[in-house]
């Protein structure tokens, strides 16, 4: 009965560790997902910074319809 009952915890404590592992890559692939959203804010952010740029740029030299 012993020997049962051993490998059982050591088998719910194996699912244990699986079940950390799994919330730390999903974690990981979280916080990846955060910094890929922020870089494409900031090349957002980029485009517009340029365009505004641009059309300032045109509207000196008066050669846009801007």
């Amino acid at each position: 009965m012993t020997d049962w009952f051993k490998a059982s915890v050591d088998f719910q404590k194996q699912m244990l560790d699986a079940q950390r592992r799994a919330l730390d890559v999903g974690t990981q692939a979280t916080r990846a997902g955060d910094a890929m959203v922020e870089a494409q804010e900031a090349a957002r952010k980029a485009a517009e910074a340029n365009l505004a740029a641009w059309q300032a740029w045109t509207r000196l030299w008066g050669v846009g319809p801007w």
